[in-house]
């Protein structure tokens, strides 16, 4: 048994500071402020809602902005509990799924993404599309449960996993770029990791040589 795993697409998602600057721009977000980003389904498992309670306990620390863009069946009810908390406008905000086009821009702004999930045992074999494409970008990666990723992000420096209470996450969180240098070098080691093993083109000559072995099997 052969596994393939997620791919990064290292062209698409190189990093790029015009697209940084004009994203921000035209979403009101500070030029200085660390961007966290959730691109993904608003669906009951991903527990977005996670998102916004983050928010909530980071809402006096100027430093952190959350953005959370998708849809799915919770999108309304999460961006209602949004500003039942006070964070909707503050810290956090919303948008509807973009096209695929546009997602180089939305990475190229973001300095940490994320990917959530409930916390439910099985889903930490996931492997969200989110991760890959962050990693291509060079963001530093957050998640919110244990598993594979998890022990991935931790060996190659390239991220953080984040407890799943929002009031312990938001202290790693705060620890975290406290350190000098620390998100930068994430984000780098992220960059590393996507060309070193998940790029398009090492994956498709991995599927290629598993599909040459088998035919010269038959």
């Amino acid at each position: 048994v052969e596994i393939i795993p997620n791919s990064s697409d290292l062209d698409y998602f190189n990093r790029n500071e015009y697209l940084r600057q004009k994203f921000r721009k035209k979403h009101n977000i500070d030029d200085r402020a660390i961007l966290v980003v959730y691109a993904g389904t608003f669906g009951k498992i991903n527990g977005v809602e996670y998102l916004a309670r983050l928010a909530e306990k980071l809402r006096d620390e100027k430093r952190f902005y959350f953005l959370a863009i998708g849809e799915g069946q919770e999108f309304e009810k999460i961006e209602s509990f949004a500003k039942q908390i006070g964070v909707q406008g503050h810290n956090f905000s919303m948008l509807p799924r973009i096209p695929k086009s546009e997602m180089p821009e939305v990475l190229s702004a973001a300095d940490i993404a994320i990917s959530t999930v409930i916390p439910i045992p099985e889903l930490e074999a996931n492997s969200a599309n989110k991760v890959f494409d962050g990693l291509a970008a060079g963001c530093c990666i957050a998640i919110n449960h244990g598993g594979w990723l998890a022990k991935l992000l931790e060996s190659e420096n390239a991220g953080l996993q984040l407890d799943i209470d929002p009031e312990l996450a938001a202290q790693q969180l705060q620890a975290f770029v406290k350190v000098p240098g620390a998100l930068e070098k994430a984000g780098k080691n992220a960059r590393r990791l996507a060309e070193m093993y998940y790029s398009r083109e090492i994956l498709a000559d991995k599927l290629e040589n598993v599909l040459l072995a088998a035919v010269q099997r038959i």
